[in-house]
């Protein structure tokens, strides 16, 4: 197929038969997934991303989805603006609808790779969140997955972990992280995107030693040689694989048993778990609790989560901070809050306007108030007006630690207005009960 006769991607791309071969994959496992719904799609401006681009492309002129692309500028190098929007003329030239989130936050110069990853998901999911996109795909292919088994087992995980990338992944209620690409070589994805592409991105970091995703890669060709083929380790996942749905079987009946939510932002266990359940059941609970009160997309390394695991059994343990999180024992129960350190502060300053606050929380700005108003956790100054006002209905039915750890409602005077979840309105300011709206993520 000729390149000029390829405008825009379109269906006749699919008369090659390697393409058409696995673009049927990819269409069998988005409408399994997916189906008829909007999605969006990670492009990083690679040949691996810009190739899953295509394929989005031609299953939404296949089965009229609205699709977007989303590229993340970190700003982490000078060039990365520049590459944002060469990505972004890229798919726009071949009518694929894409979008920049660009970070313009505090930089970072330690651990880059993992809170670069962590950035991009938060920038994404963000961004579905506030345009009702439930599926986020991403380009991530059988190299990713064999490299992550690696550097998972480098690191000592369990079942779980070593299988940490899966075909569907249920990252908060009603939004997903889909893989359609996990059964394909780079090689492969390299083939589509030479179709169309006459060009992509490489990211100096994929060739820097300093990266351990990088000296795995490199290890991984010694491997090879010694009989640590592709197929072996592919074998291998697979069958962790069906270990991991068994002990997802019983780890789901566990949480039901032992673990409480609270729309307010914490969890609390019961302690009889310990007596009760094998270690790696505990292990996999601590996990969703961590990661439902924290916010945090990925889970505490494993060694400092047992550590904490083995000290909580200990009588003489009362509370530590792991993850973002506050983990208290009282007595038969174990209460996990959200830590109070690196909580956000968003600006509403719109009618209906809605946001994401500390990667927990939506808060919408319902009032007809002029003025811009912010959001931020209570805290000890918020307590202090709310006992100034005396106002105590509510406030005794939640623990401490979770209150001072809510979002409220603040104008630029410094004034607290509205306090969710306590019920608390500014009446001196005629701040109706009905003038802001609070859901947390995981309960919408």
């Amino acid at each position: 197929m000729k390149r000029k006769g390829l405008i825009a991607v379109n269906l006749a791309l699919l008369e090659d038969k390697k393409v058409n071969k696995i673009y049927l994959d990819f269409r069998e496992k988005i409408t399994t997934n997916i189906g008829k719904e909007k999605f969006a799609i990670a492009v990083s401006g690679g040949a691996d991303s810009l190739s899953l681009s295509i394929l989005a492309k031609l299953y939404s002129l296949e089965n009229k989805n609205k699709f977007i692309a989303l590229i993340v500028d970190h700003g982490l190098r000078k060039e990365s603006a520049i590459e944002a929007k060469k990505t972004l003329k890229n798919l726009l030239k071949n009518n694929i609808n894409a979008k920049i989130l660009t970070y313009s936050g505090q930089k970072f110069s330690s651990n880059i790779q993992k809170r670069a990853r962590d950035l991009r998901y938060d920038l994404m999911q963000n961004f579905c969140k506030k345009n009702n996109i439930k599926y986020l795909i991403l380009a991530h292919h059988q190299e990713d997955l064999i490299e992550n088994f690696y550097i998972r087992l480098v690191r000592g995980s369990g079942i779980k972990g070593l299988t940490s990338l899966e075909e569907l992944t249920q990252a908060l209620s009603n939004f997903y992280i889909v893989r359609p690409l996990l059964n394909f070589s780079k090689l492969d994805l390299i083939y589509i995107t030479k179709k169309i592409y006459r060009s992509w991105i490489e990211d100096p970091s994929n060739v820097n030693n300093k990266f351990l995703r990088v000296r795995i890669r490199k290890f991984q060709n010694k491997l090879k040689k010694e009989g640590f083929n592709t197929s072996r380790i592919i074998k291998t996942i697979n069958n962790l694989n069906y270990a991991k749905k068994s002990l997802d079987f019983y780890i789901l009946k566990s949480e039901k048993k032992y673990l409480n939510f609270f729309k307010e932002g914490y969890a609390s266990l019961n302690y009889s778990i310990f007596n009760n359940e094998a270690q790696e059941i505990i292990f996999r609970v601590f996990i969703k609790a961590l990661h439902y009160v924290s916010g945090e997309y990925y889970p505490p390394r494993s060694e400092n989560l047992t550590k904490l695991i083995k000290n909580i059994s200990l009588k003489q343990f009362k509370s530590a901070t792991l993850g973002g999180c506050l983990v208290e024992k009282n007595k038969n129960i174990i209460n996990f809050f959200r830590e109070e350190r690196n909580m956000s502060i968003v600006l509403l300053n719109k009618q209906n306007l809605k946001k994401i606050w500390d990667d927990r929380f939506v808060v919408v700005n319902k009032s007809s108030i002029q003025s811009r108003i912010l959001v931020k956790k209570l805290g000890k100054e918020g307590l202090s007006v709310i006992k100034q006002y005396k106002f105590q209905k509510k406030i005794h039915t939640i623990p401490t630690l979770a209150i001072k750890t809510l979002p409220s409602f603040w104008n630029l005077k410094n004034e607290l207005l509205f306090v969710p979840f306590i019920n608390f309105t500014n009446n001196k300011l005629k701040v109706k009960k009905d003038s802001f709206d609070v859901n947390y993520l995981r309960f919408n």
